[in-house]
């Protein structure tokens, strides 16, 4: 959530920016709002409205930049979330861009469909979902696994996962943290924290947390054959 710090923008005014362009209205804006960084800004239709990503959040700003508004926006004749399909978007490209090399990948023989997981060593279900792995894999579904300790940076769990993603073999490790097992410790550069901080900035805020590639997220466990019907409906749109 945007922090609390930023809601005194309503009381500020500024006049002659009905008219500014994009590239204008954006660097008035980060000028009022030291450190803070617009990643995407455009104008919302014909609102009056401006639709900016900030940290990956979506927050909206009058034309004349005298208010901001937090929540979604809806459009009552077609009863579209305008801001929940814009957050799915900034998903999509997100979870695009990637590198693999920095995940725990289980793949099938044959891929029809690929699943980003955000994961946390000692969650029951993620635990669950991995013992299933080969269920999953037979029915043609690829599994990235994003770490995501849910007890936060420096805990217990977040140390699992650095001995995972440190281990010569991942895909081992991460089977044995997950069944209890013991996993040497070592140190090495691991993706671990900004996975994490990654997972919370697109919303994940409990494990498993299941990404479709359209982005579209599934919050919680799914069985094998269920998940394959889900993805084979949303592939078929």
């Amino acid at each position: 959530m945007l922090k609390r710090t930023y809601l005194w923008l309503p009381l500020l005014a500024w006049i002659g920016l009905a008219q500014a362009d994009n590239a204008e209205m954006k660097s008035k804006l980060e000028a009022m709002m030291p450190g803070i960084t617009i990643d995407g800004l455009q104008p919302l239709d014909n609102t009056g409205l401006y639709e900016a990503v900030i940290n990956g959040e979506i927050i909206y700003f009058s034309e004349d930049a005298r208010y901001v508004f937090q929540g979604d926006v809806t459009a009552l004749e077609t009863r579209e979330n305008i801001t929940e399909n814009k957050r799915v978007k900034l998903r999509q490209e997100t979870l695009a861009s990637l590198n693999e090399a920095d995940m725990i990948v289980y793949e099938p023989k044959k891929t029809e469909h690929t699943l980003t997981v955000f994961t946390d060593i000692d969650c029951g279900y993620c635990r669950k979902l991995h013992n299933q792995m080969d269920e999953y894999n037979d029915l043609g579904i690829r599994i990235r696994y994003m770490a995501f300790p849910r007890a936060g940076i420096d805990s217990e769990s977040f140390e699992k996962a650095e001995d995972v993603w440190c281990s010569d073999d991942r895909q081992q490790a991460m089977t044995d943290a997950k069944n209890g097992k013991s996993v040497d410790s070592k140190s090495c550069d691991t993706p671990v924290k900004a996975q994490y901080q990654l997972g919370r900035r697109i919303g994940v805020t409990g494990t498993p947390a299941l990404f479709l590639e359209s982005g579209q997220m599934l919050p919680g466990y799914v069985p094998p054959k269920r998940l394959k019907k889900i993805l084979d409906e949303q592939a078929a749109l």
